[in-house]
């Protein structure tokens, strides 16, 4: 049996049913004694109900129904949205296009390969005095924190958004009629506000990770080209901060972990034969003890009846990041970028509709003609950003075409009714033109060859060469 193969299903009953393992998983959602805490809600994956995929994300559901979730061996989820903090959390994991399962199937060589990330990450964390609870997952890891809403540096974030979102005015028809809390325009922007403090964190963590890293690091899940290994990649993912803060959750830190076994049409029936694992804070513990043996049901339930590992606050350090931030290249660009207005939905008639999509190179007008679902994948948009930002379009007007074709019948089913199309598609066209702007993004995979090994290239008689391309965003914008 290989050695990640630790954990059965009865075992995870099992698992669940220690006091010790309980009371961290309430805990980490905010609950005391009672059936409310500090988490708004809860979701789960539920192993005794798959649906054909193998994967059923529950709704949100009330705290209530914890003990019923742990019962039924379900990975349980708290939402990012908190009552009486504001959390502030990103994840570093390993992606691999081709190997979607070798995080699970090979973990000791795939945390390695991880392993200068988090040491970059944990050096960048202690030099802004930012305590962030760096918790193993099964595909890398997840850091998290939280600012009290009512500590100073919360206004001081919320002031760096530029206004309150747009999905603020919306929340009452988003939220089920149960949940009788609402945000405050403060804490919305505030939630906006970190993702450009997490976004200047993400840049410096790529600057000091990548001398030293195997492999390419991305933001949020973007496909690279082929390397020795597959198109594999670390992903720094706050992609979070595109969405609302009432539909975005967290696991649990001591919950099981069963994606690869809940979902083998991904990762096929290998990979979903291994047994579950359990996500756990690293601590100071060794890479290959974690590996070993904290993530086996004894070595987890040894963790929990340690002692308590709450979300640690971090006003002090977000205060200082806060300031760190408005120092940098990346502030700067981000003030430009929000000084531009995109056009309104009543005049992408007479103006984003009317891009000439056959003047454009088929890799960049593909997602364009058919947004669904390839203009939500981020290696597409971060193509699409790179071109029209080489052909002189401001990258808020890029995020204003973005949103007119999420605007659009393009299929989206419900899609658009928990999520904001604008904020998700400003949020991504920021990230990609942000990386461009400051320099962090040197375009090395902008090239035809790379964008083959991408699957962005749609195979045509083209006779573009995106080097020029490439050659004219440099210049434009270095």
């Amino acid at each position: 049996m290989p050695a990640t193969q630790v954990l059965s299903r009865p075992a995870l009953a099992a698992y669940y049913e220690r006091p010790a393992v309980r009371a961290r998983i309430r805990e980490y959602c905010g609950l005391g004694s009672g059936l409310s805490g500090t988490s708004v809600f809860l979701s789960a994956a539920l192993p005794d109900t798959p649906i054909p995929s193998g994967w059923t994300l529950q709704p949100p559901l009330p705290t209530s129904v914890l003990d019923e979730l742990l019962n039924r061996s379900a990975d349980i989820f708290r939402s990012v949205w908190d009552r009486d903090s504001l959390l502030v959390c990103f994840d570093v994991d390993y992606l691999n296009a081709d190997r979607l399962g070798h995080a699970f199937a090979r973990p000791v060589e795939v945390f390695r390969m991880l392993e200068p990330t988090y040491q970059a990450v944990c050096g960048l964390l202690a030099h802004h005095g930012l305590s962030l609870l760096p918790v193993m997952t099964g595909r890398g890891y997840q850091f998290i924190g939280r600012m009290p809403l009512e500590s100073a540096v919360v206004c001081r974030v919320a002031a760096l958004a530029p206004g309150v979102p747009d999905w603020y005015a919306t929340q009452d028809r988003r939220l089920p009629r149960w949940i009788d809390d609402r945000m405050s325009a403060v804490q919305t922007r505030a939630y906006v506000g970190s993702g450009l403090l997490l976004e200047h964190l993400a840049h410096q963590v790529v600057r000091r990770a990548t001398p030293t890293s195997r492999i390419p690091l991305v933001l949020n899940g973007t496909n690279v080209g082929s390397g020795p290994g597959g198109r594999e990649a670390v992903s720094l993912d706050l992609s979070f901060a595109g969405d609302p803060l009432d539909v975005r959750h967290v696991r649990v830190a001591f919950g099981g972990y069963q994606l690869h076994r809940l979902r083998p049409d991904l990762y096929g029936a290998e990979v979903g034969a291994l047994d579950p694992l359990i996500a756990v804070p690293r601590g100071t513990l060794p890479l290959d003890e974690l590996l070993r043996w904290h993530r086996s049901p004894a070595g987890a339930a040894a963790l929990a009846e340690s002692g308590r590992v709450p979300i640690p606050i971090v006003t002090e350090g977000l205060a200082a990041l806060v300031d760190d931030y408005g120092r940098s290249s990346l502030a700067r660009f981000h003030r430009d970028f929000h000084a531009v207005e995109p056009h309104a939905p009543a005049a992408w008639a007479s103006t984003y509709d009317r891009l000439d999509l056959a003047a454009l190179p088929p890799c960049v007008a593909a997602p364009l003609a058919a947004p669904h679902d390839l203009l939500l994948r981020p290696e597409h948009l971060q193509h699409v950003t790179r071109y029209l930002m080489s052909d002189g379009w401001a990258p808020r007007h890029i995020a204003g075409l973005v949103w007119s074709r999420y605007g659009k019948d393009f299929g989206w089913d419900d899609r658009w009714k928990r999520l904001s199309p604008r904020a998700r598609a400003e949020f991504d066209v920021r990230v990609f033109a942000g990386m461009v702007a400051t320099g962090l993004d040197r375009g090395v995979d902008f090239n035809c060859r790379s964008s083959q090994e991408k699957q962005l290239c749609p195979l045509t008689a083209c006779q573009r060469d995106l080097r020029v391309n490439r050659d004219r965003l440099l210049v434009r914008w270095t």
